[in-house]
Formats: C-alpha cells, structure tokens, sequence
C-alpha cells in the first residue's frame, strides 16, 4: 500500500503539464465536483477571499457533494507581464511541483485537487491551484497574537525545523518557509500536528556544493517573527544539525534579525 506522500506524488506525475498550450489536471476522484464548480459561472468570484496580493487570489469555496459537501482553497494567479512566462512553467505548475517534491519525503501538505493554466498564442493568461481547505487549523502568524501559548510554538518550531532539514538534505530549498504558509492543529490525542502549503518556491540546489545563503534564509524566515531567546535559536540550530540536515549552525543577532553572526559555522 502506497503512502499518503507517495500517493499525492504519484498523482500530481500524472498531470499533462504544457508550456505552450492550455492544459487543466483534476485528481480522479475530484472530477464530478470540478464539474460542479464549473457550472456555477465565474469561479473566481463565487466565494469568500481568504488571501489577495497583486497577483494571486485565493477563494474559499464550498463544492456540492452527496454528504453535504466541503471547502476548498481555489488560487487564481493572474500575472499580467507580457512574455513573463512565455514558454516557462506557471507558478501553479511550479506550486505542483514542489507539493510533489514535499510529499514524497513524507510532509504533510493539503490535498491538491486540481491545477491547471490558460494561454493564448504561447502566453500565459492565467492559472490555478485547488486544494481542500483544511478544516479547524490556523497560520503559525497566530501565534504572534498568542504569547501564552509559546510552548506549543516552539514545539511546532521544532517540527518544521526538522522537516526544512529533510528537504534541504534531499537537495531542495523552500523559499517562502513563512509562518503564514505553515497551517496548525491540535489532534485528538492532544498533540499538534501542521500542515505546508504554498509550495511554488521549492526548487533544487546542490548537496555538494549548497548555497548557505538560501538555506539560512529558509531558517530565518521560519522563524523571525518571534523574536525567540539566543537559547531557543540555539536548541532549534541543534534539532536541524541532528536531524541530517546540513552540517551548519546559526545564530541570528537580536538587534536585527537580517544580520547573522557566525552565520555558518561548520559542526
């Protein structure tokens, strides 16, 4: 029996992916329901915007189904610049990539449902990326909100410092390792369990020769924003080490963040 991971992997290969014409992919099991979506006119517009930048929108939408139905989480990128992605991949098929990449090394990631983009003349119109909206989690950004709750933030630290060592390891950066693309909840047992979305940043690097900037930048951005003791770096530095990710420390000035003392430091 194949695992979740290897499962979304193995789909997501499945995908016809083109740069050079319109091409749409659903998992088998979500073609009914795309249908259904499809038929209520304009997607982009039928529900509640969750997430909205210059360029990319996300719509939280409710698919009909014979149990009542379920959300999901339908991103619209909608990049205008002429010949930006002319015979290049979109950020959808880029996003499906590295959700493919992460899932096979076994982390947690929403169930991708569907992706697809539309070109005109070999330039890229537009393009999309559906999955299941995650019931009941939250961002990691919540915790800024939440100071009493900074045990259950470390402990989720921990977890995706050893997750970002597996990927670096396996030869890949994240490059948007932000707490607002890490989702989070506690499970039955009592436990805290998270989730990655926002996956369009993933790409290769090399394990021989690893450009350490992008790496600690991975580090940094996870954890930046809360402002942890010298100590917690130190004890989430050494979690990294042990866990097989590449064989560096790092310890982030408290004065400003961006600055990094000692910033690789060889075991």
């Amino acid at each position: 029996m194949m695992a979740k991971g290897e499962t979304v992997a193995g789909d997501i290969a499945g995908a016809k992916m083109s740069c050079v014409r319109s091409w749409h992919w659903n998992r088998a099991d979500f073609d009914a329901q795309w249908r259904r979506l499809c038929e209520c006119g304009s997607i982009e517009t039928a529900g509640e915007t969750i997430w909205q930048t210059r360029f990319k929108e996300v719509q939280l939408l409710t698919v009909p189904s014979d149990d009542g139905g379920y959300r999901v989480a339908f991103k619209n990128y909608h990049e205008k610049r002429f010949f930006r992605y002319f015979l290049r991949p979109s950020l959808a098929t880029r996003e499906a990539h590295g959700f493919a990449v992460v899932a096979r090394l076994g982390i947690p990631v929403a169930e991708v449902l569907a992706f697809g983009e539309n070109r005109r003349f070999l330039n890229l119109v537009d393009a999309y990326f559906v999955t299941k909206f995650e019931e009941g989690t939250k961002t990691m950004d919540d915790f800024l909100a939440h100071p009493e709750e900074h045990d259950k933030l470390l402990a989720l630290l921990r977890d995706n410092i050893i997750r970002l060592a597996q990927l670096h390891a396996a030869g890949y950066i994240h490059g948007g390792a932000h707490p607002r693309n890490i989702l989070w909840k506690e499970s039955p047992g009592g436990g805290l369990e998270s989730i990655w979305i926002d996956l369009a940043t993933v790409r290769r690097i090399s394990t021989r020769r690893p450009n350490w900037k992008y790496v600690l930048t991975d580090l940094a951005d996870l954890t930046e924003k809360f402002k942890l003791t010298q100590e917690e770096l130190d004890r989430l530095a050494a979690e990294y080490r042990n866990s097989g990710g590449f064989p560096i420390a790092y310890r982030v000035r408290t004065d400003h963040y961006r600055k990094f003392s000692s910033a690789i430091r060889s075991e």
